[in-house]
């Protein structure tokens, strides 16, 4: 219960936070939020491309790693690109909590990885079950190992591939896998 209490007071402060500014530009965005949360509440692939950064060979390829991870460990990735028509540069980091908060998941073990080309940013959003087994400096050094140093290339595909691949790794290592 408490926790669903936090989830909303996030939202809505992401809410007030769109409101500030041209009304129209405002408008606008309030409704792509609240077409983002009526999805995220009806479940989402694990794959959310709002950007197009993958073609659809990639696209498959990452769904499949990661459904196949989560058959074989129990925790489930979610990767959303995101852009200005859902949030602004600055308010990028809350969103991405938002969005990791809402999303309904059959595991108390799941990661959510927030990617912005056009904000060059990237947020790994971690669930209190995978806090207790990866820490920040591991989160950090994967994101700068794998994500960030292929994306300045414009790399977006390998990046993401070999990231959540260096994940899936460093996860396995800590687990033990569900029977």
């Amino acid at each position: 219960m408490f926790k669903k209490i936090i989830v909303l007071v996030v939202l809505l402060s992401s809410i007030c936070s769109f409101s500030q500014g041209n009304d129209t530009v405002n408008s606008f965005k309030l409704q792509r939020e609240e077409q983002l949360r009526k999805a995220v509440q009806k479940g989402f692939k694990p794959l959310n491309d709002f950007e197009n950064l993958f073609n659809q060979t990639e696209a498959d390829k990452l769904v499949e790693m990661l459904i196949d991870f989560k058959k074989q460990t129990g925790i489930e990735i979610s990767i959303f690109t995101i852009n200005s028509e859902f949030t602004t540069k600055e308010n990028f980091e809350k969103f991405t909590l938002g969005i990791a908060n809402f999303l309904p998941s059959s595991s108390e073990r799941k990661m959510t990885i927030n990617i912005s080309k056009e904000f060059r940013r990237i947020r790994i959003q971690n669930s209190e079950e995978l806090i207790k087994l990866i820490s920040d400096e591991e989160t950090k050094e994967k994101v700068n190992s794998f994500f960030v140093s292929s994306y300045k290339e414009g790399k977006y595909f390998e990046g993401t591939f070999f990231g959540v691949k260096s994940f899936m790794e460093l996860l396995n290592s800590k687990i033990q896998t569900p029977k």
